[in-house]
C-alpha cells in the first residue's frame, strides 16, 4: 500500500517536505549573516507554520545549505508551550543543556556543562560564556517556539528581558521568537512593553501560501507515490485550504485517501469535503473564539456582500466593508496577515479563507430550525437596546442564535432588509446550514 505522503497535526522535519518560505528564511538568514547578527521575530496564525519554520532552520544540512554551516552557526531550538510554571533559573538551564548538547566544539560544551553545574549563575556568568562561545568565532542562534509562554509569564520581569537584550546585542546570541501575535502585544504587564528588548527584533509575519507554493505542495508531495490530482482535484484541495498549509495539508490528505479509494468525480469531490468539514470544524471554533467581535462583523460583511447581485457597490473591497461597518479598514490586515481573510490583489477583493469556514460561521451563527427566538422576545431586544438600525429587518432576527444580535447591530446603520434576508437565504439554500 502507498503511504498518505501529506501530514496534519505535526510539525514538518523532513526538510523534503518543507515547501514554501523562501522570502522568510532569505530574511532571517540575511539578519542573521549581518555582522551585528540580529534577531527576528516571527509572528503567525496557530498552524500557519511556525514550528514547521523553526524545525527546518533547526537540521544542520538546512542551515549549511542557506549559508549558516554548523561551524560557525549554533542552532537550539526549545518549544515553551505549556510551560507555564517556568522561571529565569529553569529557562537558563534549559537554554544551556540543549546548548550543551548541540554545540559543536567539545571543549565549550565542558565549559557550558561546569555553568550548568552551579548550584547558581548570574548575567555576569553568562556573558563569561557567551564571550567565550564568540571567541571561537561561533554563534549561538536561539530558536524560541511558543515564546508568549514567557513574555505572558510573570515570574519574568524586566530585568530578565533586559539582560537578555544584553546578551543578544552585545554577547553574540540572537534570537529567533515565535509567537501567534507580536511580541510588544503578549506582555503580562504595561510595564513590561516598554522594555527595550522588544526593539532588538524584525517581525516577519507567515501568511497563507500563493497558488504557486500550494501546487509545488501538491507536486512535490505526490512524486513517487503513483497518484496525480486531476486539475479539479488540487483546485478543491487549494479552495478548501485557503493556502493556509495546515488546512491545505488536510485537504490533499483526505483527497488522497479518496484516490486511493478509487472513489471518482462528483463522488470524491463530495467524501472530501465532507471529511474536510467535519476535521476542520473544532480548528474554525479555535480561531472563531480568538477573533475579536469586530473581526467576526467584517467577517460576516464579507460573507454578505459575496452574496449580493455582481455591481461596483457590492464587491467585497475595503471601501465597501468600511461602508457596511467602520473598523473594517483596522479589522481587514489583521484577518488577511492572520490568514482568515485572503486578498485578491487584482481587483483589491477579498474572500474567507475557505468555503468551508463560511459554512461553519453559518452554522455557528444561525439558529436551528425549531430553535428559533420568538417574535415577542426579538421586540422586546430592540426596545430595551435601543437599536433602531435593526428595526426594518427584526423579522429576520430569530434566524440568527440572540448570542450574535448585538453582532449584527454593529453594521452600518444604512443596513438593508435585502443584506440580512440575502445572507440567510442564500446560506440555507447552498446547503451551508
Amino acid at each position: 500500500m502507498t503511504s498518505n505522503p501529506f501530514t496534519f497535526g505535526n510539525p514538518i522535519r523532513d526538510p523534503a517536505k518543507f515547501f514554501g518560505r523562501r522570502e522568510e528564511l532569505r530574511q532571517v538568514v540575511n539578519r542573521l549573516r549581518s555582522s551585528a547578527h540580529e534577531s527576528t521575530s516571527i509572528v503567525g496564525e496557530r498552524r500557519i507554520g511556525k514550528t514547521s519554520l523553526l524545525k527546518h532552520l533547526e537540521n544542520s544540512m538546512v542551515a549549511q545549505s542557506l549559508g549558516l554551516p554548523p561551524e560557525q552557526f549554533c542552532m537550539v531550538y526549545m518549544d515553551f508551550q505549556g510551560l507555564t510554571d517556568i522561571t529565569p533559573p529553569r529557562f537558563w538551564q534549559r537554554v544551556l543543556q540543549k546548548l550543551e548538547r548541540a554545540i559543536c566544539k567539545p571543549e565549550l560544551a565542558v565549559e557550558i556543562k561546569e555553568l550548568r553545574s552551579r548550584d547558581a549563575f548570574d548575567l555576569f556568568d553568562l556573558e563569561d560564556l557567551f564571550t567565550m562561545i564568540t571567541d571561537e568565532q561561533l554563534t549561538p542562534v536561539l530558536l524560541l517556539d511558543e515564546f508568549e509562554y514567557v513574555t505572558q509569564n510573570p515570574n519574568f520581569g524586566s530585568d530578565f528581558f533586559g539582560g537578555l537584550r544584553a546578551l543578544a546585542i552585545h554577547q553574540n546570541l540572537p534570537l529567533i521568537t515565535a509567537t501567534r501575535r507580536e511580541l510588544i502585544d503578549l506582555c503580562h504587564s504595561e510595564e513590561l512593553k516598554g522594555s527595550p528588548f522588544f526593539n532588538i527584533f524584525a517581525n516577519i509575519v507567515l501568511r497563507p501560501f500563493n497558488p504557486e507554493d500550494v501546487h509545488a505542495l501538491l507536486e512535490g508531495n505526490l512524486a513517487g507515490t503513483g497518484i496525480s490530482f486531476k486539475p479539479a482535484e488540487s483546485d478543491l484541495v487549494l479552495k478548501l485550504g485557503g493556502g493556509y498549509p495546515f488546512f491545505t495539508q488536510m485537504a490533499a490528505f483526505f483527497m488522497f485517501e479518496a484516490k486511493t479509494g478509487r472513489l471518482e468525480k462528483e463522488a470524491l469531490l463530495q467524501q472530501v469535503c465532507r471529511q474536510f468539514d467535519e476535521q476542520s470544524d473544532a480548528h474554525y471554533a479555535y480561531m472563531w473564539g480568538h477573533t475579536s467581535e469586530s473581526e467576526k462583523i467584517t467577517l460576516l460583511a464579507d460573507m454578505a456582500l459575496t452574496r449580493q447581485k455582481a455591481g461596483a457597490k457590492s464587491l467585497p473591497t475595503l471601501a465597501n466593508l468600511a461602508g457596511m461597518h467602520q473598523r473594517a479598514h483596522l479589522d481587514v490586515p489583521e484577518l488577511v496577515k492572520r490568514g482568515l481573510l485572503v486578498e485578491n490583489r487584482s481587483d483589491g477583493t477579498y474572500r474567507l479563507l475557505s468555503p468551508s469556514l463560511e459554512r461553519w460561521i453559518a452554522h455557528e451563527i444561525l439558529a436551528p430550525p425549531g430553535e428559533e427566538e420568538e417574535q415577542n422576545s426579538v421586540s422586546d431586544w430592540l426596545a430595551a437596546g435601543g437599536r433602531d438600525n435593526l428595526e426594518p429587518v427584526k423579522g429576520f432576527l430569530p434566524k440568527f442564535k440572540k448570542k450574535y444580535w448585538p453582532m449584527l447591530s454593529g453594521f452600518a446603520k444604512d443596513i438593508t432588509l435585502e443584506l440580512i434576508s440575502n445572507l440567510t437565504i442564500d446560506l440555507m439554500t447552498r446547503g451551508m446550514f
